[in-house]
């Protein structure tokens, strides 16, 4: 850093990364929502109970979403940094959510679309779904088949509760920022609790479940926070990334219970999305198609489910319902989340460096 700017480095490869880690969410419901059960997804096969390719792809997102999150803190104050976070986050979550109460609620209630309409408290459960994203996985009066068959029938969106722990891991993130806090190596005693809490306590907060999956997930977030520190200071190498990926590999072979595991795989990431030598797609005509894709991609593969009846198989609902996700993901960046981001230009908190 020279002069006291802060240049805000640019890594193309993190929007192929993420649409993949959508799409590996998106392929495990497959085998979820059409089986009822996620015994046959290939991962869960290998590794045994809890392990699954999606949750892989959902700790692929956090740790991206820390390093990112954590650079964009660079530039302004909390203020600002919170007013980009929410227009990234919020008006396709909103948008998201109406459709799933005002289109999938009324096709697919057992009270008929007008007695859906008349009966429902539409704005109260929108309200709720907004200010709590983990309520959007069900909605009253609303279910895809009998629930006798499954409590899978009523979930709309059973993707939606990692949104809050996101929200929740930004709004910590401006707080550090306001207290000059958001240092290394506070970054690094958060991890250093958050992935030694599981080696004393299972189920810390067994009736309390957003603070239970705040401590499942949010260790990933602050990680990527952490690794932004150290790729400001040394580009991610080969060697390091190559020792990590193979202790991650011994690590999921010799103790796949442990949560925090994956983690391992968080430096070799990282490498591959800084790399200067690994040229990834970079979707730059598609656009960040990611966030949208993830949105709508557990409702799709409900109505696929649906639509498909008895000739439902979990390699029938992926076939229809991926491509349909990154269509939707499209639509949604390009005529909303891409227009919303550009209203942080007019924000009254203009883009300042922070001093170092």
């Amino acid at each position: 850093m020279h002069g006291g700017e802060i240049k805000k480095a640019f890594y193309p490869n993190f929007n192929m990364i993420r649409l993949v880690a959508a799409s590996t969410v998106i392929f495990s419901h497959a085998f979820l929502i059409s089986e009822k059960t996620s015994a046959n997804e290939p991962i869960h096969r290998l590794l045994g109970e809890g392990k699954i390719l999606g949750l892989f792809g959902v700790y692929a997102f956090f740790v991206t979403s820390g390093f990112l999150v954590t650079q964009s803190a660079q530039f302004g104050n909390a203020g600002a940094f919170l007013w980009r976070r929410a227009l990234r986050i919020y008006p396709a979550f909103i948008v998201c959510t109406l459709l799933s109460v005002y289109v999938l609620g009324a096709l697919f209630s057992p009270l008929g679309i007008s007695g859906y309409l008349l009966k429902s408290l539409h704005v109260k459960t929108t309200v709720h779904a907004v200010l709590d994203p983990s309520f959007g996985m069900t909605l009253p009066h609303v279910q895809f088949y009998d629930p006798a068959i499954s409590w899978l029938a009523t979930f709309v969106n059973g993707s939606l509760w990692t949104i809050g722990q996101e929200i929740f891991c930004y709004v910590i993130v401006a707080g550090l920022m306001v207290t000059g806090l958001l240092r290394a190596p506070l970054m690094a005693l958060a991890l250093a609790v958050g992935v030694t809490w599981q080696l004393f306590f299972d189920h810390p907060w067994p009736n309390t479940r957003f603070l239970t999956d705040f401590t499942f997930i949010a260790p990933y977030f602050f990680c990527g926070s952490l690794l932004w520190f150290v790729t400001e200071k040394r580009q991610p190498n080969l060697a390091l990334a190559s020792i990590f990926a193979a202790l991650g590999v011994l690590c999921l072979v010799f103790w796949p219970a442990y949560l925090y595991g994956p983690m391992l795989f968080a430096y070799p990431l990282v490498y591959i999305a800084t790399s200067q030598t690994i040229r990834m797609p970079t979707l730059e005509r598609l656009g960040d198609v990611s966030y949208g894709t993830y949105l709508y991609g557990w409702p799709v593969e409900q109505v696929m489910n649906h639509a498909l009846g008895q000739y439902s198989t979990w390699w029938a609902v992926l076939a229809l319902s991926l491509p349909t996700a990154w269509l939707l993901g499209w639509l949604s960046w390009h005529l909303l989340e891409k227009r919303a981001l550009r209203l942080k230009r007019l924000t009254f908190l203009q883009r300042q460096p922070v001093s170092p």
